[in-house]
């Protein structure tokens, strides 16, 4: 048995697949640039202990994602965070990380799995957040 091939159906298959690998190594690309991003947010390894009572709002602005959060110090423990501001290709389902750093009273916890990127901007939000509280803080720090 001999298979024929159609030389206009060869030729449409190559192109739809030089088109799926070429969306492929784009979003490889376009993702691997968001995590080199995140890499080089500020994170001032802030400790709960050394932050005045008070609420707090962190800003994180990347090319990827928008986030805002309210940080509240009461006793030296995180007793609130509040979701200000969460706009972007992630964070829909790391709002949980938040639970985690109260209940942990820290802003570095792991990451949620699927949610890496997010969790780190979440992290590095908080963080920016807590430094406002330190006793000493300016704006001119920023």
């Amino acid at each position: 048995m001999k298979f024929k091939f159609d030389s206009k159906l060869t030729r449409t298959i190559l192109i739809v697949i030089c088109i799926i690998l070429s969306l492929i190594m784009y979003s490889q690309r376009r993702t691997r640039n968001h995590f080199k991003q995140a890499a080089k947010l500020p994170f001032y390894n802030i400790q709960v202990e050394d932050v005045l009572d008070g609420t707090y709002r962190g800003k994180v602005y990347t090319s990827f994602m928008h986030v805002q959060l309210d940080v509240t110090v009461l006793d030296h423990k995180l007793t609130r965070i509040d979701i200000i501001e969460n706009e972007g290709a992630y964070g829909k389902k790391v709002a949980p990380i938040l639970d985690e750093m109260i209940a942990q009273n820290t802003s570095v916890v792991p990451a949620i799995k699927k949610e890496e990127l997010a969790s780190i901007v979440f992290v590095a939000c908080v963080d920016d957040a807590l430094r406002k509280g330190v006793p000493g803080y300016t704006p001119d720090d920023e």
